[in-house]
């Protein structure tokens, strides 16, 4: 077990405050956690925690989410890109491992792709350069995610719906570490509305889609993709096109795990990880 503690942290990026968990060991190699939509950057725990002794783990709370500010010039996609790129200069990082989740492995694609010097590898957590046959059926079928509870318990419930994989333990920290109390009593996201209530064109768009393979075809760094084996993220057949499309690639399951694979299994997902990072088990 790590001695590292985790430090909150603050940088200004792109004139905006963004606030970071800091599993520091100046010496060790660098790497940065990237979370989902609308997540934080606490669903990285146990995994950072599992890194420090090898690594210098950086989670990020992305533009808009968790402790960052909200960003007035919005959530395109290349300005999360700008904001990563610039993280790196603020804190003097040449080069690091990326993790990311969801928008978060774009965010890696997009990075990679476009500054490969400064990528040791890249690790995509249950997201593709594009949905899954099935991910494309859902769009539009399921009711739009309540922007206040009555309670937390309420919140709680809501997240149960969408992860039925996670312990009650892990589930209730994750949501513990996603809302807040306001001012009238009611729990809100700590996450700025704007982002939740504005659909992802990632997952719409063929210009969008389109860009993602290109990244991925010219990412020079090795790849690894975990998948959480109950998604419907990534089918088999996106799988198999990413692993003709880079040589670099490689993929691995994760068995009782949904969409959120470091919330639902991280034990399971630390040891799914560790050959590729080259950490002793």
């Amino acid at each position: 077990m790590t001695t590292v503690k985790v430090q909150e942290q603050y940088v200004i990026v792109n004139n905006l405050k963004l606030r970071y968990l800091d599993w520091g060991a100046s010496e060790r190699p660098a790497m940065v956690c990237l979370h989902g939509h609308g997540l934080g950057a606490h669903i990285w725990d146990e995994f950072a925690e599992a890194m420090a002794p090898y690594y210098h783990v950086y989670a990020l709370d992305q533009r808009g989410h968790g402790g960052s500010q909200w960003a007035a010039d919005g959530y395109d996609r290349d300005r999360f890109v700008e904001d990563l790129g610039r993280f790196l200069d603020a804190l003097g990082i040449f080069k690091a491992t990326l993790v990311g989740h969801s928008m978060g492995g774009w965010n890696s694609l997009l990075y990679a792709s476009s500054s490969p010097g400064r990528v040791e590898r890249v690790i995509l957590v249950d997201i593709g350069p594009e949905p899954s046959e099935a991910s494309r059926r859902q769009v539009g079928t399921r009711p739009p995610r309540p922007l206040d509870f009555d309670g937390f318990e309420e919140a709680l419930a809501w997240a149960r719906q969408g992860d039925s994989w996670a312990t009650e333990q892990r589930l209730r920290r994750h949501v513990e570490g996603s809302v807040r109390q306001g001012a009238n009593g009611k729990w809100l996201w700590q996450a700025d509305p704007t982002l939740l209530s504005t659909p992802l064109r990632d997952m719409q768009t063929p210009e969008s889609i389109a860009r993602y393979w290109r990244c991925l075809e010219t990412i020079t760094c090795p790849i690894l993709e975990v998948r959480g084996k109950e998604s419907v993220a990534v089918d088999d057949a996106i799988l198999e096109r990413m692993a003709r499309a880079n040589p670099r690639f490689s993929y691995v399951d994760v068995a009782g795990a949904g969409h959120s694979v470091t919330v639902d299994k991280p034990r399971e997902f630390i040891a799914a990880t560790r050959a590729f990072l080259g950490v002793p088990g």
